[in-house]
Order: structure tokens, then sequence, then C-alpha cells
């Protein structure tokens, strides 16, 4: 419960700061929320009146963030998901949620689909769930990659949260409007696509959406209002007017030129790799029959050896990443994955945990209250069984997440 005061000793410690471990083991005392000290475990004794808890053999780390996910996305092609009402969507996204919390994944930037309803509804302890940015729906031009028209003439979107907006719009008025809409229907973030992608059935992920004039107008307007813009876009021009125009944070990023890489440093704009969503699409291409149109393995196929070396070449240049997954309904709650591909990808261990909790709070905007575990900051922390950076992998098994808390609060204690 909230306002007690717990006692968390003989840890091995990894903070998130991306420091070195400490040879020694660690003390944590939580008061309430917040972490009320954070010291090697000979100057911090149990205090008086304090729950103990024995972490010996075990490290304490923060919370997983994951800064591009969709936990309303629902399985299954269209006729399943057409037999979903709105209102069941609604539970079935509270569901992911909890899960995901589970996978130790104490904040999710959602980069379209989740509603302010249901924000709200993690905020005031009516759902267990991560902390969450929300962009609620992604822009997109007319025709463009997030424009569900299908041949028919039918949306294939459903089912959408009760209460979302459309995403489409053209011009520069259409864009700025567009971007108003979706901040007064509470988005943190606007998201964008200024590509297209692996699921786009016209063009490739290659392929530039939006004028620069329209990135622009809608960049000027989310930063007016005080929102950070996140996009879409894998490389080419569709990037270029993305930096020309001042984006935040280029999501999946497979494709960057070495221009594109340097002014993404100079201009200290993030880029978030979104590894698993294209192994998890290549995966599907090898079933028979294929779950998916047969055009987006063969595209996400394409990408693969590209976004090695883009990866690469932004790890090498000094790019800031945070860790994203895009998982989506190709598997909720198995976020913990994308850790295992940034290390085959280049990154020491260290440094993909710390893409998955410092960064990602910086990048999410909750860099002061989460993402390393210091006086002062949340209480949002995994115990874990064994040692993640021997094997990052470890953090996929949830049987070795003995101790999950989300602002002092204990999700899954077995200890």
């Amino acid at each position: 419960m909230a306002g007690e005061l717990r006692y968390l000793s003989n840890a091995r410690l990894i903070d998130g700061s991306g420091g070195g471990v400490p040879d020694e083991p660690y003390a944590l005392l939580i008061y309430g929320q917040r972490i009320k000290a954070l010291a090697p475990q000979a100057q911090l004794p149990c205090p008086a009146g304090a729950e103990p808890m024995d972490l010996r053999g075990m490290t304490l780390m923060p919370g997983l963030i994951d800064c591009h996910d969709h936990l309303a996305n629902l399985k299954g092609g269209m006729v399943a998901r057409a037999a979903v009402p709105p209102s069941l969507a609604v539970i079935k996204t509270a569901k992911t949620f909890h899960n995901t919390l589970l996978g130790g994944f104490t904040a999710i930037r959602d980069a379209g689909g989740v509603d302010l309803g249901l924000k709200l509804a993690v905020e005031q302890g009516l759902i267990p769930g991560p902390r969450l940015k929300i962009s609620v729906n992604i822009l997109s031009q007319f025709g463009g990659h997030n424009d569900h028209t299908e041949p028919a003439g039918i949306e294939s979107d459903f089912p959408r949260l009760p209460g979302m907006p459309d995403s489409i719009c053209d011009g520069v008025d259409g864009c700025r409007r567009k971007v108003r809409e979706m901040i007064r229907a509470g988005a943190d973030w606007i998201k964008i696509c200024t590509t297209g992608g692996v699921g786009t059935p016209t063009g490739g992920p290659l392929i530039r959406q939006f004028s620069l004039e329209e990135v622009q107008a809608m960049v000027d307007t989310a930063h007016a209002a005080g929102k950070p813009v996140m996009s879409h876009a894998y490389g080419g021009e569709g990037v270029k007017i993305c930096l020309d125009a001042g984006v935040d944070s280029i999501e999946h990023g497979a494709a960057l030129d070495d221009d594109l890489v340097e002014k993404m440093v100079r201009q200290g704009t993030w880029l978030v790799p979104t590894f698993t969503v294209l192994r998890k699409i290549v995966a599907l291409g090898e079933l028979s029959p294929c779950p998916v149109p047969a055009y987006m393995p063969r595209k996400a196929r394409a990408l693969l050896d590209q976004q090695a070396i883009s990866f690469r070449k932004a790890l090498d240049a000094g790019v800031k990443m945070a860790m994203g997954t895009d998982l989506g309904s190709f598997g909720h709650g198995q976020n913990a994955g994308e850790l295992a591909y940034l290390v085959e990808a280049g990154m020491t261990p260290m440094q993909a945990l710390v893409a998955a909790t410092r960064m990602g709070a910086e990048c999410m905007g909750f860099g002061d209250e989460v993402g390393v575990l210091r006086a002062g900051m949340l209480a949002d922390l995994l115990v874990v069984d064994g040692d993640p950076l021997e094997d990052v992998r470890i953090l996929q098994d949830r049987g070795r997440l003995r101790l999950i808390m989300k602002g002092g609060k204990a999700i899954k204690d077995t200890l």
C-alpha cells in the first residue's frame, strides 16, 4: 500500500544511468510512491518499521519502457475484428495494459490507438497499466500509410475505441486543424506518417508522404501547444522533411543515409528503431497460409539488411536512441524481445538496457520521474532473478521477474 516503508537489500544494482555496476550489494528504501534512499548496503541499514525484502542473488533495475507500441490493436483479421463491439475493445485493451505491465514494462508511449479515457483510467487507479503517453490517432495523408480504406470502400481499422477521431488530412490548413483535433482529444505526442510502410498496399516504406509544408504546419502547431512530434519514417525524403521541419522522434528509420544520421545528431532528434515489428512480419510470412497480405513479409524482408546497416551508422554516430517495438497485435506483452535485437544489431547489453530505461524515459518526457533508480524518483522498478547484462533474454522470462513495482506499488511479488 502507498505510504508503507519498504527496504530492499543485498541487490545487484543496474540503476539505468549506464554507469558501471557496483561490486558491493546495494540497498533501496521506498516510502510511498518514491525512492527515499539508495546506497551501498553497508551505508543504508534497515530503518525501524520498514518491510524488509532480501534480494540476494537478484538484480535490481528500473522498470522497462517501450517508446513505440499500439496497445489497442486487436489480433485477428477483418472478420474477427468486425465481431468486436467498441465497448469490448475497451475491455480487451485494458487486459493488454495489465499483460504488458506484467512483462516488466512500467511505461509505454502508445503510437496510435489508445484514447484519453483509458489513459485516465490507469492514472485514476481504475485499471492496472503502465504509465502512458498517447498520440490518439496517426495523422496520414489521403491514401497514406494510416488510410485503411479497402478496395471495396470499407474502413478496415475497426474496432476503434469510442470517440477516436479520424486521422486523414491534406493541405496545410487541413493538417494544422487535424493536429489541434488530436490535442483536443488528449494527445501527448502528435504522430504523423511521412513515408509508407510494410503495411501500405500502394508504394513502399521509402515513398514520401505529406509535403514539407504540411509537415512544417503540423510540427509548428504541435510545438506551439507544447506537444512533441513523432513520425513513422523509414528513410529517404520522408525522413529529410521531418528533420527540416523539426520533428522530435523518427520511428523505424531503417534506411538512414550518412547525411540524415549527421543531421539527427546535430539536431538531437530521437531514433526509435523498432526491430521487432519487421521480424514478426517476416515470421508470419513463413506460415501457411500466411495470415497477412503477401506484400507485407516481402517488404519487411527487403528492409532487414538496410536496417542493420542504418542502425549501426546511427549508433556509431551517437544518435539518441530509445527502445520501441511497434509490437501491437503481433504479440502484446512480448516487448522485452526487442532488447535481444538491439544487442544483435550492435549495442552492448548495457546500452540496450539504458535505451529501455533512462533513454526511454527521456524520449517520452518522463526523465525527471522514472527511468533511473535514485532518491526522489518514482519507484518504478524490477527485481530480476539473474543478470540481464549476461543475457538480456532473461527479461523475456516472466518467471524471472520476481518483483514488479510501479509507483511503489507491487504489481507482482514472488520474492
